[in-house]
């Protein structure tokens, strides 16, 4: 018989125990740890009336053990029964004055209540008893404080202190980024983890936040290096998989993120979200063929996943196949009716099959799902100018511009000024579109392309491109 099967055994006899002295009130005498067990195991379950029975059933026995008021104390600051807290605490603290994780915990249900500033006062006279040999749990409490008070620089500081003292601080760790991300402090996070790799290279969650902080400053080759860091060096790290995919996707690195998706599948999957994220590579790579067989192998084993569905559809429309592509699109919109890019493809195949009615149909339902997003009202106003609507391109010009911003829009603006003979203000929309990106302006040939004999036209995007 196994050791964990000897554990579990010893549980079970535990409840059953338990259960008994509940009914005939008339507890068994314990041994600490098997109380300690008890509370643990009903904590697990949820079943929080229970663990608070046993804690209550412990202090009797042991009315001098700190543990088991501090138990009592977070199983009832879980309940949010926070007055009641406060009131074991005192009794912990008559107990057992230096024992910190009194005043700690005190400190965080305080937060909790929504006194921060009275718990950053017992912060500073705990810092001032206990000196140096607690140092890092009072700063990842005070941390926790400064965040409640959405006090973001002073949280960086304050886990950047924890750190110091001890560089493999999981807590500090995994709490950091959270304080870098709003405070936006990335070179000094940049530093600092820098600083903590050089005491202790294969810190795995260094090297996630130094990906993190190399993100946001633009330098994305040595984000991904970093965030393959955190997982070469702890291969059951699932979110340095995941972060590191995802930025390779979105920098165009698909190879890279294929690959990371691919192994994140082999070491935690079988899972669909992963096979689909997996098939928007292969579709970037054109690699439609190898998409399609991964994904129809997928779509029985999740039929409920909207991607899987979608990119099935995409693999169709690559092959000109538009009735297998429309099928596909209409499954992946009757499971999320609310996704643009779904609504978008769906048009686009109408378009193909020469349903104009049905395309304009998606085309706004694209545009209103999607309606921050500039690229969808364009693909909208481009159909209609194609179809020569003019009435409605204007109206839905002056709609998009309501909900958003884009260079895309102003082209569109150019082409229907052009379309309905108001050349004047078409060149003054042309030249703010073409000092903002003038590599958009394919847009006016898509819709215009008898644009491509207009000399003045193609000599101010030539003066601009240059």
């Amino acid at each position: 018989m196994s050791r964990k099967t000897n554990q579990n055994n010893k549980l079970s006899k535990l409840i059953a125990e338990f259960e008994d002295a509940v009914q005939s009130f008339s507890p068994e005498l314990w041994e600490e740890k098997s109380f300690l067990k008890l509370i643990s195991h009903y904590e697990n379950q949820g079943s929080f009336d229970r663990a608070l029975a046993v804690a209550d059933l412990a202090i009797k026995q042991y009315k001098y053990r700190v543990d088991f008021y501090l138990q009592k104390a977070r199983l009832m600051m879980i309940n949010m029964r926070f007055a009641e807290a406060l009131n074991i605490l005192n009794q912990a603290y008559s107990i057992s004055p230096y024992e910190i994780e009194v005043p700690l915990l005190k400190a965080k249900i305080l937060t909790l209540q929504g006194n921060p500033e009275e718990a950053l006062m017992i912060i500073d006279e705990v810092k001032l008893i206990f000196q140096n040999a607690d140092l890092h749990e009072i700063l990842l409490m005070e941390a926790f404080i400064q965040e409640s008070m959405k006090d973001f620089d002073k949280m960086f500081y304050t886990l950047r202190e924890a750190l110091i003292i001890n560089p493999n601080n999981t807590e500090a760790l995994e709490q950091i980024w959270v304080s870098v991300e709003f405070s936006k402090k990335y070179d000094e996070s940049v530093s600092l983890h820098l600083n903590l790799i050089d005491k202790n290279p294969y810190s795995y969650l260094a090297w996630y936040n130094l990906g993190h902080a190399y993100s946001c400053l633009g330098e994305y080759k040595k984000a991904i290096d970093a965030l393959e860091y955190s997982f070469l060096i702890n291969s059951r790290f699932e979110q340095g998989y995941m972060d590191c995919a995802e930025l390779a996707l979105q920098i165009g690195q698909y190879e890279k993120a294929f690959q990371c998706y691919s192994d994140a599948n082999d070491i935690f999957g079988p899972d669909t979200e992963l096979v689909a994220y997996m098939a928007e590579c292969l579709i970037k790579l054109n690699r439609h063929k190898d998409a399609k067989s991964m994904l129809l192998k997928a779509v029985h084993q999740d039929p409920f996943n909207d991607e899987i569905f979608f990119y099935l559809g995409e693999c169709y429309f690559s092959e000109k196949n538009w009735d297998k592509a429309l099928h596909y699109y209409k499954e992946s919109i009757e499971i999320d009716e609310y996704r643009e890019e779904y609504h978008s493809a769906l048009a686009h195949v109408y378009c193909e099959m020469g349903n104009s009615k049905k395309a304009e149909t998606h085309f706004a339902k694209a545009a209103r799902c999607g309606q921050e997003q500039s690229q969808y009202w364009a693909m909208y106003i481009k159909f209609l100018l194609e179809k020569q609507n003019f009435e409605k391109a204007e109206k839905i010009i002056r709609r998009a511009d309501k909900y958003s911003v884009g260079t895309d829009l102003t082209f569109c603006k150019v082409a229907y000024n052009l379309l309905t003979n108001n050349r004047p203000a078409a060149l003054i929309d042309l030249e703010e579109a073409l000092q903002e990106d003038s590599s958009m302006s394919k847009i006016l040939f898509e819709i215009i392309p008898t644009l491509q004999d207009d000399v003045e036209i193609k000599g101010m995007i030539r003066y601009f491109s240059a």
